[in-house]
């Protein structure tokens, strides 16, 4: 009798660990689905090379930068840092799941901090085209549309700036928006003051 029980529990753990295991098959080919029809296209984004062209498009004056060049660089910056962030997730993850242990984090750090590094750039590029897009849209007249960019620019940002004045892409795209509204009078958080 023990016998028999024993191959019933045995055989129900199998099938139960097999349907688990094809839940997350399925699981994986649904997800893998989303992204490919979400990312789209034939070729992966090169991120140097993204971020090379957006270097170079947003050192040109802004009445020189065109709405399609900043139009294409935000979008070509974000895809760029989305695909980085798939390989720095993983890093991310294991270094948090590991942070206890010290020679972890000394293996670990240099591979995830270089891919936190180039991801952080390309976003900070892709905010700046927003900032720009907004400032050449109202600019035009297009007031709405300059607002949802400068939005985009001040929610997308970090929420302090560490360089110079501290006044970074968030703090211009607050000051836009802020214009555009007619509430310039309104103080705006600049950075952690001690």
């Amino acid at each position: 009798m023990n016998l028999i029980k024993t191959i019933l529990i045995s055989a129900s753990l199998i099938s139960i660990s097999q349907l688990s295991y094809a839940n997350d098959a399925e699981d994986f080919e649904k997800i893998r689905a989303e992204q490919i029809k979400k990312y789209g296209g034939t070729d992966i984004p090169k991120p140097k090379e993204v971020s090379a062209k957006a270097e170079a498009i947003l050192a040109k004056p802004l009445g020189e930068q065109s709405v399609k060049e900043l139009k294409s660089i935000a979008e070509s910056s974000n895809k760029a840092s989305n695909y980085v962030s798939f390989i720095f997730d993983e890093y991310s993850q294991y270094y948090r799941d590991n942070y206890r242990y010290d020679f972890v984090q000394e293996k670990v750090a240099p591979f995830h901090d270089n891919f936190l590094r180039l991801s952080n750039k390309l976003k900070a590029q892709r905010n700046q085209a927003y900032l720009n897009l907004g400032k050449k849209l109202a600019t035009s007249g297009n007031n709405i549309e300059a607002f949802f960019y400068f939005r985009d620019a001040f929610r997308l940002s970090s929420f302090t700036d560490d360089k110079g004045d501290h006044k970074g892409i968030r703090y211009q795209a607050e000051q836009e928006m802020k214009k555009l509204m007619g509430i310039e009078d309104i103080e705006s958080f600049i950075y952690w003051k001690e």
